[in-house]
């Protein structure tokens, strides 16, 4: 392994990347949709073929150490690399690192020299190990923040309230984003969801609070609105839209996308079963069925167990291209938003909710 030449030790560089949520994507959760173009590195003028490199979030809430990698080319040769370390799941806190160390990093791109190439190492080592907790860090001031939870308050992430969830604190919002979403600050939230908004690359509260959401069926968009029917006593809140009282179908719509506007409701009750031999011009609705192991699919929540899908079902049958499936037929079911999913074929259903008559015919009477 090539070492520096005065000391017989490798360097450590540190690289920055931004924007840290296309960071976190490329890393964590492969998505044939990441536009790379988009994510930006910023090496050190040189570097020689063994060294690490300590990729760190420039532009993240919290600073945090994605991944350590070992390069196999210096500056000159082609980008060649292996994980060293990491990834980190949710990253590891800069500052936490920086509290094992004793002392501050430098700014991304920047070079450590070998002594303290190694403190670094084993310090990120150390806090992989043993993340700090969040609390003992408290960088947005959640902890000093004492000010008492009003009686029946609920999560606004998950919306548990408090008899479901007793313990509830407030979270301080510190982007801009999530103060204009949610239109004040602090909010609400339980336990649970505050240890996940501390993470060191967290979701923002909005986007923890969508996370409880089903994904839409027809354009897989993540934001999906709650709908609310009646007249409740004060406003909707954010990501809660109200539907009134009047109804003029059986079904009653749950869910509402907030991209592609379409009304679903998660109750498969409301949607005639159909058998597996339809045409597959089709449109239709199913769950999504578990992946085997050793099949990948590349796609996180948009492909979880259960989710609902709409699209055309499309069966195949045993392929040498798929070993991992064996002799077995699989249920391949193409998307509209353009994917393809492996679907329950016993969930197949109407893409379009029916009456109450279609779904419950009367009895004959003669």
């Amino acid at each position: 392994m090539p070492d520096d030449p005065e000391t017989g030790r490798r360097r450590v560089h540190l690289v920055g990347v931004a924007p840290w949520r296309q960071a976190v994507d490329f890393y964590y959760n492969p998505d044939d949709d990441l536009d790379l173009d988009d994510l930006g590195f910023t090496f050190p003028a040189r570097w020689a073929a063994g060294d690490l490199f300590v990729i760190v979030t420039t532009d993240s809430p919290a600073s945090a150490v994605v991944v350590v990698e070992e390069t196999h080319h210096d500056s000159t040769g082609p980008d060649s690399y292996d994980q060293y370390l990491g990834p980190f799941d949710d990253g590891l806190s800069v500052r936490a690192v920086e509290r094992r160390l004793g002392t501050p990093l430098p700014s991304a791109p920047a070079t450590l020299d070998t002594a303290s190439s190694e403190r670094l190492i084993a310090a990120i080592s150390a806090e992989e190990k043993s993340p700090t907790p969040w609390r003992e860090l408290d960088e947005r001031g959640c902890v000093a923040h004492s000010e008492p939870v009003e009686p029946y308050s609920r999560c606004a992430c998950c919306g548990k309230w408090a008899d479901e969830e007793p313990v509830l604190v407030h979270h301080l919002l510190v982007d801009i984003q999530e103060l204009e979403f949610f239109g004040y600050g602090p909010i609400v939230v339980c336990l649970t969801c505050h240890d996940l908004l501390h993470r060191p690359l967290a979701p923002s509260s909005d986007d923890l609070m969508f996370g409880f959401r089903p994904l839409c069926p027809r354009c897989s968009a993540i934001r999906t609105c709650q709908v609310d029917r009646g007249f409740p006593a004060g406003p909707p809140g954010p990501g809660t839209l109200l539907a009134g009282c009047d109804r003029y179908d059986p079904v009653t719509f749950e869910y509402r996308c907030g991209s592609c506007e379409y009304e679903w409701t998660d109750d498969d009750g409301s949607y005639q079963p159909l058998p597996t031999d339809l045409d597959d011009d089709v449109v239709a609705r199913a769950r999504t069925a578990a992946i085997p192991d050793n099949v990948y699919r590349p796609y996180s929540r948009k492909g979880e167990p259960g989710r609902v899908v709409i699209g055309r079902y499309a069966p195949r049958g045993p392929s040498p291209h798929a070993a991992a499936w064996g002799d077995a037929v699989y249920h391949e079911f193409v998307g509209q938003d353009g994917r393809i999913y492996l679907v329950d074929p016993t969930t197949l259903r109407s893409a379009e909710p029916h009456t109450w008559e279609t779904l419950h015919p009367r009895p004959d009477e003669s």
